[in-house]
């Protein structure tokens, strides 16, 4: 079952308070830690970033809102026009949303 991206915060989250090595990792190269952990290399097309919190800063992030006409490919909209649900295998090709499983992955 893949994970939606608020899940797969939560593991990164979780992970990155518990493990300093992780966090290490996470900072210095979130691109490979993030492939490692979702099991597929992120396209070059999708920018990781990494913000670390201070005692001073609050950073707010925003959830991806498509622009007006990006849309799912006519595949996919067939698969939703009768009522029935897409179980993860939509594809909307412009949509940066690859994260869709994780695996914890235990830095030592």
């Amino acid at each position: 079952m893949a994970e939606s991206r608020g899940q797969i915060w939560d593991v990164i989250v979780k992970q990155a308070s518990a493990n300093p090595k992780y966090r290490e990792a996470l900072i210095k190269d979130p691109r490979a830690l993030m492939s490692q952990q979702i099991g597929k290399d992120i396209p070059a097309s999708v920018n990781v970033k990494v913000l670390e919190e201070d005692a001073n800063t609050l950073y707010v992030v925003l959830p991806y809102a498509p622009k007006a006409g990006e849309e799912l490919a006519d595949a996919d909209l067939e698969k939703v026009a009768g009522g029935s649900t897409v179980k993860g295998d939509a594809n909307c090709n412009k949509s940066p949303g690859i994260l869709n499983t994780v695996n914890e992955i235990k830095l030592v």
